[in-house]
């Protein structure tokens, strides 16, 4: 993700997958992704924050996900990994 679109897509992904969690009142996942969302600070730390989040969602609330949903976390994974790994 380099261009301010891929940013901006990444985020509203995230948006969408925090709003279903919260509608659900899905806490387990919120918890993990909340801090690091909220507190994003834009730098390298930031994502692997974001990415260490969507990791241990993946690891340990996958149950509380649609398969759908987990699919949307295995592309945010990806795609965070990316940004962590060029920068």
């Amino acid at each position: 993700m380099t261009s301010n679109q891929s940013n901006a897509e990444f985020f509203e992904t995230l948006k969408r997958l925090i709003e279903a969690w919260c509608d659900r009142r899905s806490f387990r996942p919120l918890s993990q992704i909340l801090g690091p969302y909220v507190s994003f600070n834009g730098m390298s730390d930031g994502w692997a924050e974001l990415g260490a989040g969507l990791k241990g969602i993946r690891a340990v609330d996958a149950d509380q996900l649609t398969p759908d949903e987990r699919v949307v976390v295995e592309n945010l994974i990806r795609m965070v990994d990316a940004v962590v790994q060029r920068r």
